[in-house]
């Protein structure tokens, strides 16, 4: 997938005094949210904005003199796509009220807004900052979780902040235009940027990998009689790249589809030794567990348990087990 540039935009290109407003609707179209506008600055107001896209995040590189705006509880009701907007700040500062508190930020701050709460802004001195603006379901539930809890502006002591900053600020600059990047790989860093910038220490990150290892073989289970079932339909369910999803099961003696596999023939050896399934044929016991193509399915079983699936039910149905 490339990102691309979707539009780039200055405020000499539009009439005197229709600068301002023009900013606040380009701004509003490239985030993907609401708010309002404080009153016109006086004076001539400058103002810029490259829009770049890749899939669904929007990267907002923005430029502009001194203004103010809000979001109030009617903005945030008309909400129909929560989103999450994660910003580096290059120069100048604005102050920020968000959920309750009160924040200032400035050249090489990080800062993470979200449309779940009332907003309201003052940009104090001519501010550049770079912004990463994406859906919220595209980030996982800890990461979600986590934002419910830690300080919006980041520590600036946090190794995982100043990632975080280096990969907002790359992914804006003009040489990654152009890029062949998968939108997931984006994601998989923010995720593991935000949580490590949140330090929660009541949930490790063993802690974390275990409990995605349970969430995956739960889902598995829940799925093996989908024929479909595969790296990339697990991957894409819990939101995490394929990679990611090898390096979680990296210390199991076998494979995730290996592991896909086993299951499926442990549940037909199960319904081939009960009593009461000795009507199903045996190609319905493959199917109903994923099999799609019954001679691999007879292979893999014969590898597995050293007999074929009819001498199994054989020997089941004469009492040898």
């Amino acid at each position: 997938m490339n990102c691309f540039v979707k539009e780039s935009w200055e405020s000499s290109s539009e009439q005197p005094g229709a600068a301002y407003d023009a900013w606040v609707d380009k701004l509003k179209a490239a985030q993907g949210s609401d708010w309002g506008p404080g009153e016109t600055p006086a004076g001539a107001f400058y103002a810029s904005l490259r829009h770049k896209v890749i899939g669904e995040i929007n990267v907002i590189e923005s430029r502009c003199d001194p203004c103010r705006g809000y979001r109030n509880e009617l903005h945030v009701s008309r909400v129909e796509e929560p989103q999450v907007i994660l910003l580096s700040y290059l120069e100048g500062g604005e102050h920020i009220d968000f959920g309750g508190q009160r924040y200032s930020v400035s050249a090489g701050d990080t800062f993470v807004w979200d449309s779940s709460k009332t907003t309201g802004f003052e940009v104090y001195e001519s501010l550049h900052k770079v912004a990463l603006a994406l859906p919220a379901r595209l980030l996982s539930q800890n990461v979600l979780n986590a934002l419910s809890h830690i300080p919006r502006k980041f520590d600036t002591l946090s190794g995982s902040r100043f990632l975080l900053n280096s990969l907002i600020r790359a992914v804006a600059d003009r040489d990654f235009d152009d890029a062949e990047v998968e939108a997931e790989t984006v994601l998989e860093a923010v995720n593991a940027f935000i949580l490590g910038a949140a330090r929660i220490e009541t949930v490790p990150e063993k802690n974390l990998s275990a409990q995605q290892r349970r969430e995956i073989m739960a889902y598995i289970n829940r799925n093996l009689s989908d024929p479909s079932l595969d790296l990339a339909q697990i991957a894409a369910a819990h939101r995490i790249s394929k990679r990611y999803l090898h390096w979680l099961f990296r210390e199991e003696s076998i494979t995730v589809n290996e592991l896909i596999i086993r299951k499926r023939l442990e549940g037909c050896k199960k319904d081939l030794m009960s009593v009461s399934g000795g009507s199903s044929r045996i190609s319905q016991i493959a199917y109903s567990w994923g099999f799609a193509n019954i001679s691999h399915f007879s292979k893999r079983y014969r590898a597995a348990y050293g007999e074929s699936p009819s001498q199994t039910r054989i020997s089941a149905e004469s009492g040898a087990f």
